[in-house]
């Protein structure tokens, strides 16, 4: 996939960059009783946005690795590069789909009290920390499959 020769991925990458760690920070924010009725709207959507960009990153990843596998073939590092960078963005897309789903769970449980809000309460903002600290990971470790490419 490309858009006037370059690789799709580089560019969607940009958007999964910045809503995935939006997200993860709302989702801790979000645990400050006061800030809860403002932040109710922002972390489902950005919960949401987050995760359809991430799917979206992980798909065009992909295509972008199917067309270098004869490139990755002759270079054993680069391939090990990649499929790291793969693995960490399969967690990370697992991340932000969770995360989503409980935003979305806790939008929807925001005033019921009850034991399935607690959890939402604290799940929330847990999988939000493992969301940016994924997003980190996996960028890294994508920067480090482009540069043992261009090495």
């Amino acid at each position: 996939m490309t858009i006037n020769g370059l690789p799709l991925h580089p560019l969607v990458v940009h958007a999964a960059v910045v809503f995935a760690p939006i997200a993860g920070l709302l989702a801790v924010a979000y645990l400050v009783p006061r800030w809860r009725d403002r932040l109710r709207w922002p972390v489902l959507i950005m919960g949401v946005l987050a995760a359809v960009f991430v799917w979206f990153a992980a798909f065009t990843g992909g295509a972008l690795e199917n067309s270098t596998r004869s490139q990755m073939a002759n270079a054993p590092a680069l391939a090990s590069a990649i499929h790291y960078h793969e693995d960490l963005a399969g967690k990370l897309q697992a991340s932000t789909w969770l995360l989503a789903v409980l935003a979305v769970g806790m939008w929807w449980f925001h005033r019921r009290p009850g034991w399935i809000r607690t959890t939402l309460l604290v799940l929330l903002p847990i999988v939000g920390v493992a969301a940016l600290v994924l997003v980190v990971m996996t960028g890294d470790a994508g920067a480090k499959a482009v540069w043992a490419a261009g090495a």
